[in-house]
């Protein structure tokens, strides 16, 4: 599983219930995942480096198990047949 800096982070920036004005900067970039009010989880992005590089097998399913997601799910997620309505159908699911 390879992706770019620019892929991943479109994706999840994109397609996650995020209140709005809640992505934190810094040395990493943070906000929580927020469905019907209720938090249920938190993604942290690592600062572009380049946005043209692959990011690290480890970050890539540090952000994966931060989603929620499967292996299959995040290479579904981040290629674009996930839809944001999807991810929120599977949160749903697991909650």
């Amino acid at each position: 599983m390879r992706f770019k800096y620019s892929e991943v982070i479109g994706s999840v920036q994109s397609k996650t219930p995020v209140p709005e004005g809640y992505w934190r900067s810094g040395k990493e970039r943070s906000a929580p995942i927020v469905i019907e009010g209720v938090q249920i989880s938190r993604v942290t992005l690592p600062k572009a480096k380049g946005g043209g590089r692959d990011i690290f097998e480890g970050t890539l399913n540090s952000i994966r198990k931060q989603l929620l997601l499967c292996r299959d799910q995040f290479i579904d997620f981040v290629n674009c047949p996930m839809t944001t309505t999807d991810y929120i159908e599977k949160m749903k699911a697991k909650l």
